[in-house]
């Protein structure tokens, strides 16, 4: 399967950009007061106050405003999600503890942390979490990503996995994931009610920002030898180890 992903990865990469403006010009998402919690849209529009003031200052914040103010801002203005990037790439996250072995006798085992993969894959809000819904939903229309399978873990958890380490070797498990990369421009479009021309006389109503999302694909298990980033004889676990006899 990963094989054929990455022979699929020139064909996505010509999904984008699209020969068709109107639809490179269609937003993947809308937020708005009415679609989604307030509290988005507020910090969201304080964000932008913060970065286009022309002083030192923070913005005092638009929720000291009046309360209509604040209301005809917030309600008048949106965020809108537009993709501009897609790549297939891999992803690298830390499945266990960093251990090592201190018995010159035996060898010992390390294994992935029960369900670390329900850690790792969890979205980071619930923006992030209707972005990858959407995204996939407008993905299953490609042709290049029809044979595409998102989330695709049940089957392919190497929970088993046995990293077998030596005397005085450091080991850890890493979980390699394999995900469609996608850059998106966040533009937010402030209403005039904010009146942000008071804080920057050159602002012109919308601010844009670029993030990046992933949609899972799949992963494994694997273990990573010696010292890394992570792992070093500092921080490395030595107790409740599990042995085994040299092979």
């Amino acid at each position: 399967m990963i094989l054929l992903l990455l022979m699929l990865i020139h064909a996505v990469f010509a999904v984008l950009p699209d020969p068709n403006p109107s639809h490179a010009d269609k937003p993947i998402l809308k937020v708005t007061t009415k679609t989604h919690d307030k509290t988005i849209m507020i910090n969201t529009l304080q964000e932008v106050a913060n970065n286009i003031s022309v002083t030192t200052m923070k913005h005092p914040g638009i929720t000291r405003w009046a309360t209509t103010d604040m209301r005809q801002c917030t309600e008048g203005s949106n965020i809108k999600y537009y993709i501009r990037l897609i790549k297939l790439s891999d992803r690298s996250f830390i499945a266990s503890e960093c251990r090592t072995n201190i018995n010159p006798r035996f060898q010992s085992i390390l294994q992935p942390t029960h369900n670390v993969h329900n850690l790792i894959l969890r979205d980071e809000d619930a923006i992030d979490s209707q972005l990858k819904a959407n995204l996939m939903d407008e993905f299953s229309g490609y042709l290049q990503f029809k044979s595409v399978k998102f989330n695709d873990f049940q089957k392919n958890m190497n929970y088993d996995l046995q990293c077998v380490i030596d005397y005085q070797q450091l080991m850890q498990v890493k979980f390699k994931e394999t995900v469609v990369e996608v850059g998106l421009e966040k533009k937010i479009e402030v209403a005039d009610d904010c009146h942000f021309n008071q804080i920057n006389a050159n602002f012109r109503g919308t601010s844009s920002d670029f993030v990046t999302t992933y949609l899972p694909v799949n992963g494994t298990f694997y273990c990573q030898k010696g010292k890394s980033p992570t792992c070093n004889r500092t921080i490395a676990e030595t107790k409740n180890s599990r042995y085994k006899l040299p092979d």
